[in-house]
């Protein structure tokens, strides 16, 4: 059965994670994506390979797309971004944004080529601002954004950075949706338009709970905490330290997330437990017999030795007999997995959230699936990765090239699949 995107034609120009994570979740819908790489490849077919040019960070991040390469630098690259363009109702880029008129990819030269194109522009950090001309990737704007500093693990005393890379794969998602957003709006109008997307944008969609500012509350207690975190940095007190300072000061409910919310030990591994309200704590209580404490006091010692108490107890008894136990009262909890466990999690089989695909230069394997599904449209399952150069002679032909493609080649504009 055709997908929802059956019929719409994307042209990909990318590499990396984010905007061909885009053009992923939309080959999943049923668009027809065409991949265009450099003539040496996309820079992920070289980490962790595989076969030769074929890498596991490249195969998972582009099932299910048509692969072509294309020097952008050539003098008579123009020739096939133009036919290209054209072709497409879809155009993906992510370069800085100082390169887009340099290669011809800029909204302002597709919108003269294909007016109704849809025009999905990515930069590391938004398209205005003394940065907006910068490269980037996803750990800068971890940083910038202030996400990391609540999700990064620590090393030497400073914070590592998150991985998998969530700003990368958030931002395919969420250009995902602005092309869809965009596609609906031309379908009303008949107008195309540029979508803009950015890591920083959705790093800072993404870190919403805790990015905010209440000038009722805030302004004081943000300027205590500035001076003790001033105080400790100059006494070298470890960064660990100074996010336990800023969760207890800043962060509401804390003393929650400490005891309901958050992953515990047991004998024989790891278990995850949620609950936000009153009625799940009595829940907990109720199945662990762990003491109640005065939730008004959450940094009190008393309320300290209670946590530790639940630590305790939850190494007691096995990761099974503990979700067995607490989904006997109604408390959310469960299983937390290593990646290669998460592979083969029946619940996640269940949904098709991880998918298998045979490849033909290196044989079987697992990746994620779609995140959405659609009952009047099923996307049918995606194919493998292209290989360099699989379908470059096919898109050619099919955007009205066929007869340059010997002197493309010959020029080294294009290759061909060895």
């Amino acid at each position: 059965m055709p997908g929802i995107l059956d019929g719409i034609k994307v042209v990909e120009f990318a590499q990396n994670a984010a905007v061909p994570y885009c053009g992923r979740r939309m080959a999943g819908m049923g668009a027809d994506v065409v991949k265009v790489e450099p003539t040496a490849g996309d820079a992920m077919r070289g980490l962790a390979q595989l076969a030769p040019g074929e890498a596991r960070a490249y195969a998972v991040i582009n099932p299910g797309k048509r692969g072509v390469t294309l020097d952008l630098g050539h003098d008579d690259a123009r020739r096939v971004v133009d036919a290209l363009i054209a072709w497409a109702d879809v155009v993906l880029v992510a370069f800085k944004m100082t390169d887009l008129a340099r290669y011809g990819i800029d909204y302002d030269r597709a919108r003269t080529i294909n007016p109704q194109v849809i025009h999905l522009t990515h930069s590391p950090f938004g398209p205005e601002g003394p940065d907006s001309d910068l490269g980037g990737y996803d750990v800068l704007v971890q940083g910038r954004s202030g996400a990391g500093f609540t999700m990064n693990r620590t090393e030497n005393g400073v914070p590592m950075s998150t991985r998998p890379a969530v700003n990368d794969f958030g931002t395919g998602i969420a250009s995902a949706l602005g092309v869809v957003a965009a596609l609906r709006h031309r379908d009303l109008t008949g107008e195309g338009q540029r979508v803009d997307a950015s890591l920083l944008g959705t790093a800072m969609a993404l870190a919403t709970p805790m990015v905010t500012h209440f000038e009722r509350t805030d302004p004081a207690a943000l300027a205590v905490l500035d001076e003790d975190l001033a105080l400790l940095r100059a006494a070298g007190v470890s960064f660990d330290e100074q996010r336990k300072v800023y969760e207890e000061r800043i962060i509401p409910g804390g003393g929650a997330f400490a005891l309901y919310f958050r992953h515990y030990a047991t004998s024989d591994g790891l278990i995850s437990v949620a609950g936000l309200s009153a009625g799940l704590w009595k829940k907990f209580h109720e199945a662990t017999g762990v003491t109640t404490p005065d939730m008004r006091e959450p940094t009190s010692a008393a309320f300290l030795a209670i946590v530790d108490e639940a630590n305790d107890l939850f190494r007691t008894k096995t990761t099974r007999e503990w979700i067995d136990a607490l989904r006997a009262v109604g408390f959310p909890c469960g299983p937390y997995n290593m990646p290669h466990e998460a592979i083969n999690d029946e619940q996640i089989r269940a949904n098709d959230f991880v998918i298998d695909i045979e490849h033909p230069s290196f044989g079987r394997y697992s990746t994620t699936g779609q995140p959405l599904t659609f009952s009047a449209a099923p996307a049918d399952p995606v194919g493998p990765s292209p290989r360099l150069g699989e379908h470059t002679a096919e898109v050619l032909a099919e955007i009205g090239l066929a007869d340059s493609l010997d002197a493309l080649v010959a020029d080294g504009v294009v290759t061909l699949m060895e």
